[in-house]
């Protein structure tokens, strides 16, 4: 039986592995490798029988997500151990009794339910999707009970350094990035600083010895050691052999996350303008048959005041082509919103309704409330991740390369004013937010049912149904259905 070799790419990536320094933060564009490395990393130690290491990522299903760390540790972990993974818990048990876990932090307060925790490998998969506090207190359980050295590592995409979130990492990482550009400064990557916290405050030194010196005399001063190391999407030939089409959809992203993804700037920021290029839109005067559409909602509650409440409805051909078919929006109290939503929806006829589900017990109740008002329609009730501009990159991919069409009609000019201001901050943007989750669901794969009755003989019905799959990314489900001798094909969502 010959022996599988787990090897980095060199460069970068085996930068990342070989690095000593305690703290390793590892990223700056997509398709580095970053995940892999990552993974890699953790198991080194797995033949200490007493190992833990911990990866986390911010929510649940960016674990589990299609190609995501799950599904990339399914690739890499069978190779290291004879036993199966515990997939309900996401946690891989080693032949040594060594354990490698896969746990989320939603909430900022999550961190505080790992006190007592010694955590010898403590990982972030996408930093700067997580709080500041949630790090330095996770970093308080970066502690060894089994003979290893503790050591955190880290992958990141760039965010710049205001941004409320992931704008902490940018500052952490300062030394590392050109302040002009915004680019990473090649001869620095891997190179490793200490930093001390000495009133609240980071103090960094190029050595250990450097920052004991300068604070002689205080108690407890003990320096920490950090590196940054940049990755680029030609550092992994892996992604550029699996997806050859890789880098050219990073192409097609909006300038500002193409800047950020493919260049790995740290510094760009979006600006009006920019984001949504309306001159690229197209103005019909009819609407094609055979679209398939959705109204997505944005929802306010206030009657003349505040927000909008915008109900965007977006139609979608057999060519990827996105048409603007439709845009109503209001500064309605809840009733009355309530009342525009199911006239809306009434008029729509075979359209999908996608609403926001809130995060909290009173915004599942309202949106619950919405879905039952809006029986016999089709309904989608989809929590709203990210910020606007990740939210609306999608749409913005879209719209930018020329793919988007708008009937003309009243409400064309509070629409395209408001994308083109996006992301000014203090001017609307309720009509970009519905727009952009109305492309979303158009986007998302969508099911082909087959339902099959009992007197079918078929083992395998989906080869008969192959064809409807070809030119449609598509899940396809069979559903029995009553043994009356019929064979239906039932296409939805």
């Amino acid at each position: 039986m010959s022996a599988k070799t787990i090897e980095p790419h060199k460069g970068p990536q085996t930068k990342f592995l070989s690095s000593r320094a305690d703290i390793a933060i590892y990223g700056g564009q997509a398709g580095g490798g970053k995940s892999w490395a990552l993974l890699v990393d953790g198991a080194r130690n797995i033949d200490n029988p007493k190992y833990h290491a911990v990866i986390f990522r911010r929510t649940s299903p960016q674990i589990t997500n299609a190609g995501g760390l799950w599904d990339e540790s399914l690739n890499i972990y069978p190779l290291l151990t004879n036993k199966s993974p515990k997939t309900g818990d996401l946690e891989w048990h080693f032949d040594s009794g060594a354990k490698i876990l896969f746990r989320h932090l939603q909430h900022a307060s999550d961190a505080r339910s790992w006190q007592g925790s010694a955590i010898a490998y403590l990982a972030f998969d996408e930093l700067t999707h997580f709080e500041e506090s949630q790090f330095w207190y996770l970093m308080s359980r970066n502690r060894s009970t089994c003979g290893i050295r503790p050591y955190i590592r880290a992958t990141t995409n760039p965010v710049p350094a205001d941004d409320p979130t992931g704008g902490w990492v940018r500052r952490l990482i300062d030394w590392w990035i050109d302040p002009v550009s915004g680019i990473a400064i090649p001869k620095r990557s891997g190179v490793i600083r200490w930093f001390v916290r000495v009133n609240n405050e980071l103090h960094w030194g190029d050595s250990a010895d450097e920052l004991i010196i300068k604070f002689d005399g205080m108690k407890d001063i003990t320096p920490k050691s950090l590196t940054f190391i940049p990755a680029k999407l030609e550092d992994n030939p892996t992604m550029a052999k699996l997806d050859p089409n890789y880098r050219g959809n990073l192409l097609a992203l909006p300038d500002v996350e193409r800047k950020r993804l493919l260049e790995g700037n740290w510094n760009i920021k979006a600006q009006a303008g920019m984001f949504y290029k309306v001159g690229k839109i197209q103005i019909v005067d009819t609407l094609p048959a055979g679209l398939r559409y959705c109204r997505a909602w944005d929802l306010a509650a206030t009657e003349g005041a505040g927000d909008w409440t915008v109900g965007a409805k977006i139609g979608k051909d057999n060519h990827g082509f996105l048409y603007i078919a439709d845009v109503v929006r209001g500064q309605w109290e809840s009733s009355n919103r309530d009342n525009q939503i199911l006239n809306c929806a009434k008029a729509d006829g075979r359209c999908t309704i996608r609403l926001p589900q809130d995060p909290g017990a009173a915004g599942k109740s309202d949106g619950q409330r919405l879905v039952r008002m809006l029986a016999g329609h089709n309904v989608k009730l989809l929590s709203v991740r990210g910020d606007k501009e990740t939210r609306g990159s999608g749409f913005a991919s879209q719209l930018n390369a020329g793919n988007v069409r708008m009937l003309r009609a009243p409400w064309n000019a509070a629409l395209t004013q408001e994308l083109d201001a996006f992301p000014t901050k203090g001017y609307a943007d309720d009509q970009c937010d519905a727009c952009a989750d109305a492309a979303a669901e158009l986007s998302a794969k969508q099911q082909i049912v087959i339902g099959l009755g009992e007197d079918d003989e078929d083992p395998k019905p989906q080869s008969k149904y192959q064809s409807m799959l070809e030119d449609d990314d598509s899940d396809l489900i069979v559903m029995p259905l009553p043994p009356d001798g019929r064979r239906t094909v039932f296409i939805g969502i």
